[in-house]
């Protein structure tokens, strides 16, 4: 009896790992074919882009042309084909649990040493990789002055990454376990950056946003902290380079130092200085906040929960994740090279 039992046991532990490997496999797919038709559209409107200027028509010289052969693909392309294909993994959705002010507050402070951090590693190993010849392409957009980058990064970037990388892939593979759900979650957003100066910070904050909608069911909550983490990158830090008097650094670095180019410089440097401190203290605010509440974290039993010993062969050795690994894996490199 006892035999029969554990036979049944082991069949039901079987099915349950294969199931979930498939529901992986066709999310691993759709990421797959996101990363992939994106790329081919990007390089399709680059072509075009390079036709048109030849021909002398102004739009290809246009800064919001770039922003429109960089992100149309992805937005109206790649994630509405993506989500597509995801469609045929059933969604579970638990109840959802209140989420007040105070937690969001801790949770959004233990974002930012992951991104600082995770910023310095991935510049570190990026320049190290590459001899140094490595450029952060984000830099590009992160400096450019239209309404377009706010728009972009801090508008739709939040709302749409996290309605494909946390609602779409938690409510579909979620059921199979949370912590397995949250880390695929979380290292599929920082492969699909695709370089390595982003990978790190983007998979650190990928595992808050993860848990916090897994607790919460809730993508206010994500979305508002990747928009805030957003605008601080991608508005706040470039809007305090640009009061920094860069001709009189100049000067000074070259040894000529008067009181016209220190009281130049120093009301730049000091609001510089003072944001830095800022973040330096709430960043180590949120390293003791990482710390207390690691233990206190909860992970619900799920519906039908992956069996440890079979939990990474169901998640990540199947032919659609393997393919998205693989495809970020390649242009990662391609960004080094």
């Amino acid at each position: 009896m006892e035999q029969e039992y554990t036979g049944k046991e082991d069949m039901r532990q079987e099915n349950t790992g294969m199931s979930a490997s498939k529901a992986y496999s066709r999310t691993g797919a759709a990421l797959f074919v996101m990363g992939a038709l994106t790329s081919a559209v990007q390089i399709l409107l680059s072509y075009l882009s390079g036709e048109f200027a030849a021909r002398g028509y102004w739009f290809a010289y246009s800064g919001w042309y770039t922003w429109v052969v960089t992100f149309v693909p992805l937005y109206l392309v790649g994630m509405p084909v993506c989500v597509w294909i995801m469609r045929k993994v059933p969604e579970q959705k638990p109840n959802a649990v209140k989420f007040g002010g105070k937690e969001f507050f801790v949770f959004f402070l233990m974002c930012l040493p992951l991104m600082y951090g995770g910023n310095i590693i991935g510049n570190v190993l990026s320049m190290l990789f590459s001899g140094g010849q490595a450029q952060n392409g984000l830099l590009d957009y992160a400096f450019d002055t239209s309404l377009l980058k706010v728009l972009v990064m801090v508008i739709l970037a939040p709302l749409l990454e996290e309605f494909v990388f946390r609602k779409q892939i938690i409510d579909r593979c979620g059921k199979y376990g949370e912590k397995p759900a949250i880390l695929f979650s979380a290292l599929t957003f920082g492969l699909f950056h695709m370089n390595l100066f982003q990978f790190f910070y983007a998979f650190g904050l990928g595992l808050v946003f993860a848990y916090v909608y897994t607790r919460t069911r809730r993508l206010r909550y994500p979305v508002i902290m990747h928009m805030i983490i957003n605008f601080m990158g991608a508005v706040i830090a470039p809007s305090l380079l640009t009061l920094l008097d860069m001709e009189a650094l100049m000067r000074m670095s070259e040894g000529v130092v008067d009181e016209t180019a220190m009281l130049s410089v120093l009301p730049g440097l000091a609001m510089i200085m003072l944001y830095f401190f800022l973040l330096l203290g709430l960043s180590i605010a949120g390293i003791v906040l990482i710390c207390l509440r690691a233990s206190r974290l909860v992970f619900l039993p799920a519906a039908y929960e992956i069996p440890k010993g079979r939990r990474f062969r169901s998640v990540y050795c199947n032919a659609g994740v393997v393919l998205f690994v693989l495809f970020c894996v390649v242009m990662i490199v391609l960004t080094l090279v």
